[in-house]
């Protein structure tokens, strides 16, 4: 097919393959490179990202178990301060007279009548006193001097129920927590880990459920002259009053608009973006699909093992947004506190360095096509004129040689190029006037002749 072609159309063709042949192969090397590159590019970016997003959430995680740490040895600490107290006292004991407690659960709020006997430190009864501005020996001083909640409970049965007889913990309608207990059997009916230990006669320390509140606490056993358990001394500091542990966590920043945030097991916040949702129940709330992902969460949580991150990606659409966008969340399961501690963000913020890169590589690509393209045009366009200036003068001469076959020798044959083009002209002519020497004395023979 190639040899069939015409002089003009072949030199157009290897024209343009000499132009654009090598601008293809560099052009869909460099293609293929930089795909790789951007695929490794936004691999290591992604990578990068979840490391910051990990490093964020270890660096919270290691931030609330540095403050358990310290606040469980400022209890220990505390707790040999309020025995110090207790010992200068007189020591904790009971009397024989009884006195009546209106006993109030505090898990179920269930109120029963209690006969027990008065305890007294040293002589003193430690009385009934609810009124903050009356002074209660032991517990105030503690508080004073060390700035921490203080409780002695009294043991009210065999099974180790402990009523708060002196305390300086605030209820919410402003009056000493007195007369409410600590059940020995939580209301999931699981053994309570606090009353669990004290029978057993050991210290507990820890994380508790103190009133209306969790606390960081410590409690140990009081015991009588014959070494038998009649209650538990107590002093703890509430996990929400935490602020700069608090602050410290509100102040995490995750990509543009993702934050840090704590829930407990249930599904409440007890640490939310900027404290304005604190307290609040969220386990039904539902993401773009009706999926209960709070507490689809909660549930992966309680099964990671120490320290190990678990991920959630769902869509979630903020009021005001048209559409919903894909948030990703990583967490850790802090069981002492009984918290899931995470960090989260949208995954189009996540990706946003990545998808820069995209678009970028993709404009190169478009860029470089078009430049193929334009190269190719131009280089039609360019072969065409020269295809047309070899081949213009061939075809000539080609015509001469063609009319001089058939004995017209009339034609001009003419060209100013110095190429074998031109020396083929030069050639041709020489021939043309040979033809008409020969023609013009065989014209002379005949006249001669005749």
């Amino acid at each position: 097919m190639f040899a069939t072609m015409k002089l003009r159309l072949k030199l157009v063709i290897i024209g343009c393959l000499l132009v654009v042949l090598p601008q293809t192969i560099v052009g869909v090397i460099t293609f293929f490179q930089n795909r790789s590159t951007l695929k490794f590019t936004i691999d290591e970016t992604i990578r990068q990202a979840y490391a910051d997003l990990d490093y964020k959430l270890k660096s919270f995680h290691s931030l609330i178990a540095s403050h358990q740490e310290v606040n469980e040895k400022d209890v220990k600490s505390a707790l040999n301060v309020a025995r110090e107290y207790v010992f200068h006292g007189g020591g904790f004991s009971l009397d024989e007279r009884m006195v009546n407690w209106d006993a109030i659960n505090q898990s179920s709020f269930a109120s029963s009548k209690q006969e027990l006997p008065r305890m007294k430190l040293g002589n003193s009864w430690l009385g009934q006193i609810s009124d903050p501005a009356t002074p209660v020996p032991v517990v105030d001083r503690v508080q004073e001097t060390l700035s921490v909640t203080c409780t002695i409970f009294q043991r009210m049965n065999v099974s180790g129920d402990m009523l708060r007889v002196a305390t300086n913990v605030i209820k919410k309608d402003g009056t000493r927590a007195i007369g409410t207990f600590l059940p020995s059997v939580e209301p999931d009916g699981k053994p309570n880990p606090v009353i669990a230990a004290i029978i057993k006669g050991e210290t507990f320390t820890g994380r508790s459920y103190v009133v209306n509140n969790w606390y960081v606490a410590a409690y140990e056993p009081i015991r009588d002259a014959g070494n038998k358990i009649i209650g538990m001394l107590y002093v703890g500091i509430p996990i929400e009053r935490l602020k700069s542990l608090r602050q410290s966590i509100q102040d995490i920043q995750v990509g543009k608009t993702g934050y840090a945030w704590v829930l407990d097991s249930k599904g409440y916040y007890v640490i939310s973006k900027d404290g304005k949702r604190d307290g609040e129940d969220i386990s039904a709330t539902k993401d773009e699909n009706g999926n209960l992902f709070v507490m689809e969460l909660v549930s992966k949580a309680k099964t990671l093992k120490p320290g190990e991150i678990g991920e959630l990606h769902y869509p979630w659409k903020n009021i005001g947004e048209p559409k919903a966008r894909m948030k990703v969340s990583r967490f850790i399961y802090y069981a002492p506190w009984d918290w899931v501690i995470g960090v989260g963000t949208y995954t189009d913020e996540f990706m946003d360095t990545a998808t820069r890169l995209e678009a970028s590589a993709n404009q190169s690509s478009i860029i470089l096509l078009s430049v193929l393209i334009v190269s190719l045009v131009a280089a039609v366009l360019i072969w065409m004129v020269v295809a047309k200036r070899i081949t213009q003068p061939i075809i000539m001469l080609t015509d001469a040689a063609e009319r001089m076959s058939m004995g017209d020798l009339s034609m001009k044959i003419e060209t100013l190029s110095k190429d074998e083009i031109g020396t083929l002209a030069k050639a041709i002519k020489r021939m043309q006037n040979s033809l008409k020497m020969a023609m013009d004395r065989m014209q002379k023979q005949k006249q001669k002749q005749a």
